[in-house]
């Protein structure tokens, strides 16, 4: 491509935009008139874009990392001397042992409602028991409709669970014995130790969740962007792009500028990752979360470097030469919101599917 044209015609292009009317955001670019005449035609080789209909996309982007998604702490439920513990990185799911104390398991199972009192017969009804009967159903101990009931059923479904780990078969869990947790952990940072005396309390090693989400701060003039339930594209550090989906804003927080200067308010906001296997070998890594938002609906829009600059405010589009032609044929049109590299252009001529020329890439 000539340097010259294509310095003159990005330069026009710009400065036009720079003297152009913003209205609620869009920014608007003066219509342009018909009679104005047509700079000379320039032997610059060129290729040719489609005029394109639909919605006109304003594309903001934003740094953010991957991170695993809730960091949760794991206490002893049992006091005595600490006799195992999980290795960093493990992955423990329902059935799993947490560690064990005086060599007795503490087990993870899958629920909501923590363990807050002792599983035996005799005790009341409880939404706690349904939640032991179905983690006892899921190992196939209990085969039984789990219900709120400790009968006799669950007591021997507890023997059985128990003999196969290899203890004592009392039919009875005591409550620091098993941990509900709603999902699998993945196992952090360890601040304990094996052979250490431990209460029932006793910080033992901190957990993630195996989700693996990105957060991204966004400034506080692009709030509106950030909505629960939004996709987003994230731009990977191998430049591959996954979707994503907004799981969560949060409130304001203030931001101390790196280099020293002035505080900013930013917005935190976590995406949850669908395909999780893209971003399985990733963690703390650097990526950049593009937030989309639509400034014109149904509209028809062309690359802004097919716009040719009849004045500083005045432009039209150039459409490929046909056979015998001679001279450049430009079509007039009016401009309207420029976004992500698009300009909206309308006029005589212009419909979807048109050809104009662009600057040879």
């Amino acid at each position: 491509m000539h340097p010259a044209r294509v310095n003159r015609r990005t330069a026009l292009v710009i400065a036009a935009c720079a003297t152009t009317l913003a209205v609620g955001g869009v920014l608007l670019v003066p219509a342009l008139t018909a009679d104005r005449p047509a700079p000379a035609a320039a032997s610059t080789p060129v290729s040719t874009a489609p005029v394109t209909a639909g919605d006109m996309v304003s594309e903001t982007k934003a740094p953010g990392a991957i991170a695993y998604a809730v960091t949760t702490p794991v206490a002893a439920g049992l006091g005595g001397v600490l006799t195992e513990l999980p290795d960093p990185g493990a992955s423990l799911s329902p059935g799993s042992v947490l560690y064990r104390v005086d060599t007795r398991p503490v087990i993870l199972l899958s629920g909501t409602v923590p363990a807050w009192r002792d599983f035996a017969s005799g005790m009341d009804d409880g939404t706690d028991v349904q939640q032991l009967e179905q983690n006892l159903a899921a190992f196939g101990f209990f085969t039984d409709e789990p219900d709120a009931e400790f009968d006799w059923d669950t007591a021997v479904a507890i023997r059985d669970w128990q003999s196969s780990l290899g203890l004592e078969r009392t039919g009875t869990l005591e409550r620091g014995s098993v941990l509900f947790w709603n999902g699998s952990l993945r196992v952090d940072a360890i601040t304990a130790r094996v052979g250490q005396d431990v209460a029932p309390g006793s910080a033992l090693y901190q957990t993630t969740s195996t989700e693996k989400v990105v957060d991204v701060a966004v400034k506080s003039s692009d709030r509106a962007l950030a909505v629960v339930g939004q996709a987003v594209s994230v731009t990977l550090p191998d430049g591959s792009s996954v979707d994503g989906i907004i799981q969560m804003v949060g409130a304001p927080l203030s931001k101390s500028d790196s280099d020293g200067g002035p505080s900013s308010i930013v917005i935190p906001v976590r995406i949850g990752i669908t395909d999780q296997a893209v971003i399985a070998d990733l963690a703390l890594a650097n990526v950049t979360v593009s937030f989309s938002s639509a400034l014109r609906s149904d509209v028809l829009t062309v690359p802004v470097d097919a716009l040719v600059p009849l004045d500083d405010s005045h432009y039209a589009v150039e459409l490929p030469p046909t056979a015998g032609s001679t001279g450049r044929e430009l079509v007039p049109v009016t401009t309207g919101a420029v976004a992500s590299g698009r300009v909206e252009i309308s006029g005589d001529r212009i419909v979807a599917g048109l050809l104009v020329v662009v600057p040879a890439r």
